[in-house]
């Protein structure tokens, strides 16, 4: 018999295992590299489930096969091409009748349809097919592989994708996300980069000096188990209508660090 969960536990275990991402230039296990959407998602999802599974729920798996291609912020080129995807899905009671929602980080902020998930990669013409969890590889013609009971090969292939999230990440590259594949959001003035304990200073300038303005940094690049940036404002009296802001910011990590630079205009 299907498990049927709530919304509320659906967000519940998606935070359970987005929380387990890796920090991209250190990648340490057992973290999952969520951030290197290029390939290993069958290792991916087998420990998502195992995470799932271990906290009492009942995933499945759903696998798609077609000519895929997804935009994304985490791979220089601003997209990734698929063969083949698989994630984690949960029954959902949502509404009137359940549904069936994905969980999956490389993709998505959140749990999501399935519809929502098949639907950003691209193909309507792929081939969508479900699974029970157990299943740790499935080809197109339904061939499947299982791992073993201490998930021998889903921890191999999840340190292989650490390695090259760890290599992409102190390449000239650095980092994801990448700024080339990102639109500033409302609010923000600026992306940065900051090398490992790096600290370094960006201006603006030609602000009216009657407006009452609050600066903020924010790490892009997740990197989970303590503070990475502190940041300090300083303001220059331009002339008598305008001012510019100098803002120091700290890298307090040993990880390079990619953020963006918000401001809000609390009143004029």
């Amino acid at each position: 018999m299907v498990q049927n969960v709530t919304p509320q536990r659906a967000h519940e275990l998606f935070n359970l295992v987005n929380s387990t991402v890796c920090c991209p230039a250190s990648a340490a296990s057992p973290c999952i590299p969520f951030l290197y959407p290029d390939d290993g998602c069958w290792a991916r999802a087998h420990e998502m489930c195992r995470l799932m599974i271990s906290a009492g729920a009942e995933p499945e798996k759903v696998w798609i096969y077609g000519n895929l291609r997804v935009a994304t912020s985490n791979n220089p080129t601003c997209q990734v091409q698929w063969n083949w995807h698989v994630a984690p899905i949960l029954h959902v009671l949502a509404g009137s009748s359940p549904q069936v929602w994905v969980i999956d980080p490389s993709l998505f902020q959140s749990p999501v349809p399935e519809t929502t998930w098949t639907g950003v990669q691209g193909d309507p013409a792929a081939l969508v097919v479900h699974s029970d969890a157990s299943v740790f590889l499935r080809d197109r013609n339904g061939t499947v592989t299982y791992d073993d009971a201490v998930y021998t090969e889903t921890k191999l292939v999840l340190q292989d994708h650490r390695n090259y999230l760890k290599l992409r990440s102190v390449s000239s590259d650095g980092p994801p996300p990448y700024f080339q594949c990102m639109i500033k959001p409302p609010g923000t003035q600026w992306f940065g980069t900051l090398a490992p304990n790096q600290t370094a200073r960006w201006f603006t300038w030609g602000w009216p000096s009657s407006w009452h303005v609050v600066w903020t940094v924010m790490p892009s690049t997740p990197c989970v188990g303590g503070p990475q940036l502190s940041w300090k404002v300083e303001v220059e009296r331009a002339n008598s209508s305008q001012c510019t802001y100098w803002i120091t910011v700290k890298n307090l990590t040993s990880d390079p660090v990619k953020f963006e630079g918000r401001y809000d205009v609390l009143r004029y």
